[in-house]
């Protein structure tokens, strides 16, 4: 199942509630995920930039905003009112377009097809489709806001060693036959299969929990497939220099440099 249409009000309401503590906590260029992992990948998969470009669920506009420097014209979207407050409050004088744009409703989706700037010769979706109860609209009715062979490019925390009671990190102290002594760090990952909706946070200390939506890999990339869009880019980017610092002592991603908590991916219509 990838689509939960029972929780399209409660997503939305949890990110207007949170949306100024998410907006303190990105700040003006995004977390350390965002600069290092999601960022500098969805700009390698957008390259070569074309002159326009449609931002899905844009939340503060950090990533908008970077993308305006650069010289395309940005029309930046998201569902919640209260992000889009945020984000053009960060921008100004910056030539971004604002829409508020439920992604679940396949009208205002068409619609775009009318938008300054469209048809756009891109799309991006940064660490959201994970958010939104229902992706099959989107995988529809984007292609008709798109040139021909446009890239449409996501990022969503891995399908596979996504946050949940399915994934465990762990360490363990293992010695060799010559008595020395090796620490190791890994995932523990249980019932990959069992997919559906799961309440959390999206950083510690937020004021309202949110619903996620949990695809494999398998339902993700098969919903895009089954609606003419072929995968001709991927990247799995994981923390290599040792993170942020804020790890401390707690085992955290910060430890894991050969597994990737982020997936990024570049997608084509081939309608």
């Amino acid at each position: 199942m990838v689509d939960y249409p029972d929780f399209n009000a409660e997503s939305i309401q949890a990110w207007d509630s949170n949306a100024e503590f998410w907006d303190q906590a990105q700040g003006d260029e995004g977390n350390y995920w965002q600069r290092v992992l999601v960022f500098p990948h969805t700009q390698e998969l957008l390259q070569p930039l074309p002159s326009s470009i449609l931002e899905i669920a844009c939340g503060n506009g950090n990533f908008a905003r970077q993308l305006s420097r650069l010289g395309p014209r940005v029309t930046a979207t998201d569902g919640s009112d209260r992000q889009l407050q945020r984000a053009q409050e960060r921008s100004e004088g910056y030539r971004i377009k604002w829409i508020r744009l439920d992604v679940t409703d396949r009208s205002a989706l068409a619609a775009l097809s009318g938008a300054s700037g469209a048809p756009f010769g891109a799309a991006v979706c940064n660490m959201a489709l994970m958010d939104i109860a229902e992706i099959s609209p989107l995988f529809d009715m984007l292609p008709l806001a798109l040139t021909e062979n446009a890239p449409f490019v996501f990022s969503v925390l891995h399908p596979v060693f996504r946050p949940g009671p399915q994934v465990r990190l762990f360490r363990e102290r293992t010695e060799t036959e010559d008595g020395q002594f090796i620490e190791e760090a890994g995932v523990k990952i249980t019932n990959y299969l069992d997919t559906g909706v799961n309440h959390g946070i999206a950083v510690k200390g937020q004021p309202e929990i949110q619903p996620y939506f949990d695809r494999t890999l398998t339902e993700l990339f098969s919903t895009a497939f089954d609606r003419g869009w072929v995968l001709d880019g991927i990247r799995e980017p994981s923390i290599t220099d040792g993170g942020d610092g804020h790890a401390e002592n707690r085992l955290s991603w910060d430890h894991l440099p050969n597994l990737p908590p982020v997936m990024v991916a570049r997608l084509r219509h081939r309608g």
